[in-house]
C-alpha cells in the first residue's frame, strides 16, 4: 500500500455537549469505508462514542492522534453538502454540532453505545432496522385450475384464499393472516404444492394511514398563479440562491403554485423540501403530492414512530425521494440535489423550536437554501413583519396573489364589542357568546352549513377562585393558576402537567366558597351543546388530540359533514379547506393581545386573519364574528378591513421606535434555579459582566443594548425560578461574538451554583 494510502485523518463531531470537533486517524481496510456523512465509533475520554464524519483531511505528519474503532454505516446518512449547514446552525444558535446532527437524524440511529470488547455485526447501532415482510407470490407461468375449487377437496375458506391469489398475484403474509384465521396454513400448503412461493424482502412502513382524495390531474392555473409560477421557474433555471416571499391571501391557490414549482424543480433534476407549521397539515399536503408524484414523496416529522422515521430517512438518503414534506424536522432531509425549499405559513410561531436546540426553522431554511444555491419560497396569507420588511427593502423578491381563486369573495367580518353586554346577567353565557354570534350559529345550522369557533385557551375554566378572599388555586411548580377541566374533574397546569382534584376549602382562608371562573374550549363546547342540543359539536385542542391520528380523524369527520360545529384552539386556524364552512366565530380576540410580547399585535392579526380564511371557500359567501373588548385596536380593525398593509404600516412604525426586530437582532440569556435568591444573584453577576465586556470593546458600545436582568413574566416554571436578560444588536456578528463571550466567562460563575443558563437566539417565547 502506498504511504499516502496507509493512513488518513478525519474530522468528526461527537454526539456529546461539546462545541469542538476532533481529528482521528483511519488506517488499513477502514480507509475504503470512510466517507463524509457516515458514523464512526471512536475512543473518547475512556469511552466509545458515536462520531459523525465531517471531512477527510489530507495526509500529513500529526502526532498523538487516536485511531477510530470502526466505521458504522455502509452508506452515508447525510450528503457532504449538509456539513456546512450543520456548522452554521451550531455557530449561530450556539449549540454543539454533534448534538445538532444527532437531533437531525432519526431516533433509531441514536442509541447508547454498549461497552463490549467484541465488536457486534455492522448496523448494531441502529435501534430499528428496515422492516422485512414475507410475501406470498403466484409463481410465474403457474395457473390454478378451477377444478381445485371443488368444495369436497378444500378446507374452509380455501377457495376464497385461492381467488385472492389469482386476482392479486402477490399478497403479504400479514394481509393474508388479517383476512383468514388459517392464513399461514393455507399459504404454506400451496407453497409446498409448488403453486406459490414465499419471499422475504425489505419494505417501507406505510405512514399515510389517512389520505385525502386529491385529483391526480392538477386544476388549471389562473392568470395570477401562472405569473407567480413562471417567476419562480425563472429563478430555478438560474441555479442560484434566491428568496421569494409569496404573499397570497387565504384561498388564493398557493398550494397549486407550490406543486408547479416542485414539478419544475424535478424536471431540472432537483429535489424539494416542503415545510408546514403543524404535523396535522402534512396529511393534506402529502396527499396532493403523493397523488401526483406517487412513491417519490417522503414524509418527515416528529410524530412518526421510530421505525417510520428511520425508513423515511433511509429512503431519502438512498435517493428514493424527490420531495420531502413535513414540519420543522423536514429541514434536515438528506437531499444532495436540493433545488427548492417551500416554507408554508412562514409566519407561524411553530417554526421556532423551544426546547434544547432552539433554532428557527424558517430562518435556518433560508440559510440551507443559500448554501445549496437553491430557491426558497416563504408563503403566507399574513406574512411575518420581518419577512415583509425584507421584501419591502428588496432583500427578498415579493410575489403577490391578492384575490381568491374562482372569484370567491372575502368573508364579511363583524366585530362585536363585548363591553356592551352586561356580565353576571341571567344569561351568564353571554360573557362567552354574544347574542349576534348565537343567532348566526342558529341560522347556519338551519341552512345545514358548518361553523368553526376559535378560542386559544383549552380547558373548562381558566381560574379556580375563592370568592371570599379572591385567591386562585395555583400550581406549586409554576407561577400560574391551575386550569379547571370538567371532564375528569381536575385542576391542571398546562406547563408542567401538575394535576389535583379541586379542593373543598381555600388553602388561604379555609373558605368553602370556591368556584371556577373564565372559560376554555371545553366550556365553549358545553355551552354549545346546551344552546343547540341537536347540533353535532366536536373539539380540537391538545386535550382531545393526544392519540396519534386523532387530529386527522376529527378533520375527516368535519370534512364529511359528520360534525356541525368545530371548536378549537389555533389548530383550527391553519391550512384547512372546508367548502361548507360559512361561519367562523372568534370567542375572544383579546387573549393574544394581552401577551407580554412585542409581537402581540402581529400574533393577533395573524390568528384572526387565518381563522377568518377558513370560511367562504365554497359556493356560499362566508361570515366572521370577532368578539373583543378592544374593537379599536389596529390589529383588529386591519383584520376587519382585510388590510395587511394597514396593519404592517402601524406595526413597523412601533418596532422602529423601540428598536425591535426587524431593526435589531435579539437574544435572551435566561437563568433557571431552585433558589430565587441565588438565581437573582447569578443573573445580576453575569449581567454586570456582559455590560463590562461591551464597555471594553468600544466598537460595540452603540451596537449592542442590554436590558435586565429582570424576573421573567412567568417567574417560576416547572419548579425553577427564572430571571432573564434581553440583548439587542444591530448585527449578527456582534451578537454572536458577545454570546460566545458570555458562554465563556459564565462557565466558572455557574459552576456548582445550581443555576442553569440558557441562551436563546431570535427568541419567540417571551414568557
Amino acid at each position: 500500500m502506498p504511504e499516502s494510502l496507509q493512513k488518513i485523518y478525519i474530522q468528526v463531531a461527537v454526539a456529546l455537549p461539546i462545541s469542538d470537533t476532533f481529528t482521528y486517524t483511519v488506517t488499513g481496510e477502514l480507509i475504503e469505508e470512510v466517507a463524509v456523512g457516515k458514523r464512526a465509533l471512536v475512543p473518547f475520554s475512556g469511552r466509545k462514542i458515536t462520531a459523525y464524519i465531517l471531512r477527510i483531511i489530507p495526509p500529513g505528519k500529526r502526532k498523538g492522534i487516536k485511531d477510530i474503532i470502526t466505521v458504522i454505516d455502509t452508506r452515508p446518512l447525510f450528503p457532504p453538502q449538509m456539513v456546512e449547514f450543520f456548522e452554521w446552525l451550531s455557530h449561530y444558535y450556539l449549540y454543539p454540532i454533534g448534538l445538532v446532527i444527532k437531533g437531525a437524524l432519526p431516533a433509531g440511529l441514536n442509541v447508547r453505545i454498549p461497552d463490549r470488547t467484541r465488536m457486534p455485526p455492522r448496523g448494531w447501532l441502529d435501534r430499528v432496522g428496515l422492516l422485512k415482510m414475507v410475501f406470498i407470490t403466484l409463481k410465474k407461468g403457474t395457473t390454478i385450475d378451477r377444478s381445485l375449487f371443488d368444495r369436497k377437496r378444500l378446507p374452509r375458506n380455501e377457495d376464497e384464499f385461492l381467488e385472492m391469489m389469482i386476482k392479486k398475484k402477490e399478497v403479504s403474509l400479514r394481509e393474508i393472516n388479517s383476512v383468514f384465521s388459517n392464513g399461514a396454513y393455507l399459504a404454506d400448503k400451496w407453497v409446498r404444492k409448488g403453486f406459490l412461493k414465499k419471499t422475504r424482502r425489505t419494505v417501507a412502513r406505510d405512514i399515510l394511514d389517512e389520505t385525502l382524495f386529491i385529483p391526480t390531474k392538477p386544476p388549471p392555473l389562473n392568470s395570477k398563479q401562472k405569473e407567480v409560477a413562471e417567476r419562480i421557474n425563472e429563478k430555478l433555471r438560474d441555479n442560484t440562491f434566491f428568496t421569494y416571499l409569496l404573499y397570497g391571501i387565504t384561498d388564493s391557490g398557493k398550494t397549486e403554485v407550490y406543486y408547479h414549482a416542485v414539478r419544475a424543480a424535478k424536471e431540472l433534476g432537483k429535489q424539494s423540501i416542503i415545510m408546514v407549521p403543524e404535523i396535522a397539515l402534512t396529511v393534506s399536503m402529502a396527499s396532493l403530492f403523493k397523488a401526483r408524484f406517487k412513491d417519490r414523496v417522503a414524509i418527515l416529522h416528529s410524530a412518526l414512530s421510530t421505525g417510520e422515521r428511520y425508513d423515511q430517512w433511509i429512503r431519502i438518503a438512498k435517493g428514493d425521494a424527490d420531495v420531502v414534506i413535513g414540519a420543522r424536522s423536514a429541514l434536515f432531509a438528506p437531499l444532495p440535489r436540493l433545488g427548492l425549499i417551500i416554507v408554508d405559513e412562514e409566519h407561524d410561531l411553530s417554526y421556532k423550536q423551544e426546547e434544547k436546540f432552539r433554532y428557527q426553522a424558517r430562518d435556518a431554511a433560508i440559510m440551507r437554501a443559500k448554501l445549496s444555491d437553491a430557491v426558497i419560497i416563504l408563503g403566507s396569507g399574513t406574512p411575518s413583519v420581518q419577512s415583509y420588511q425584507n421584501a419591502a427593502i428588496g432583500k427578498y423578491g415579493l410575489l403577490t396573489m391578492p384575490k381568491r381563486i374562482l372569484k370567491r369573495e372575502l368573508p364579511e367580518i363583524q366585530v362585536i364589542d363585548m363591553a356592551k353586554f352586561k356580565r353576571g346577567s341571567a344569561a351568564q353565557d353571554e360573557s362567552i357568546m354574544s347574542p349576534p354570534l348565537k343567532e348566526a350559529i342558529e341560522e347556519n345550522l338551519t341552512q345545514k352549513k358548518q361553523t368553526i369557533l376559535f378560542l386559544n385557551r383549552r380547558g373548562f375554566s381558566s381560574l379556580y377562585l375563592c370568592r371570599f378572599c379572591g385567591e386562585t388555586i395555583r400550581c406549586p411548580n409554576c407561577e400560574v393558576s391551575l386550569t379547571y377541566h370538567k371532564y375528569g374533574n381536575n385542576l391542571l397546569c398546562h406547563y408542567c402537567g401538575f394535576s389535583i382534584k379541586p379542593p373543598k376549602r381555600c388553602p388561604s382562608c379555609n373558605s368553602e366558597d370556591l368556584k371556577p371562573y373564565g372559560f376554555g374550549t371545553q366550556r365553549v363546547a358545553q355551552v354549545l351543546e346546551s344552546l343547540f342540543p341537536k347540533a353535532r359539536v366536536e373539539r380540537m385542542d391538545r386535550d382531545t388530540m393526544r392519540r396519534k391520528g386523532e387530529a386527522q380523524q376529527v378533520l375527516k369527520r368535519f370534512m364529511q359533514h359528520e360534525t356541525d360545529i368545530l371548536v378549537g384552539t389555533q389548530m383550527v386556524t391553519k391550512g384547512h379547506d372546508f367548502p361548507d364552512v360559512t361561519l367562523v366565530g372568534v370567542i375572544s380576540a383579546d387573549l393574544s393581545l394581552n401577551y407580554p410580547d412585542f409581537r402581540a399585535g402581529e400574533i393577533t392579526f395573524q390568528l384572526l386573519s387565518q381563522v377568518a380564511g377558513r370560511t367562504g371557500r365554497g359556493n356560499m359567501p362566508g361570515k366572521v364574528i370577532i368578539q373583543t373588548f378592544n374593537p379599536s385596536h389596529y390589529a383588529i380593525t386591519a383584520t376587519k378591513d382585510h388590510d395587511y398593509t394597514k396593519f404592517f404600516s402601524r406595526e413597523i412604525a412601533l418596532r422602529r421606535q423601540v428598536n425591535y426586530p426587524p431593526f435589531s437582532l435579539i437574544a435572551y440569556v435566561r437563568f433557571l434555579g431552585n433558589s430565587k435568591t441565588k438565581t437573582e444573584k447569578i443573573a445580576a453577576h453575569i449581567g454586570m459582566k456582559i455590560r463590562n465586556t461591551i464597555k471594553q470593546q468600544s466598537k460595540r458600545k452603540n451596537a449592542v443594548e442590554v436590558l435586565g436582568p429582570v424576573e421573567a413574566p412567568m417567574a417560576k416554571l416547572k419548579g425553577k425560578y427564572r430571571q432573564q436578560i434581553l440583548i439587542k444588536s444591530r448585527t449578527s456578528r456582534y451578537l454572536n461574538q458577545l454570546l460566545k463571550d458570555v458562554e465563556s466567562f459564565s462557565t466558572q460563575i455557574l459552576s456548582s451554583s445550581g443555576v442553569r443558563m440558557i441562551i436563546d437566539v431570535d427568541p419567540y417565547q417571551m414568557m
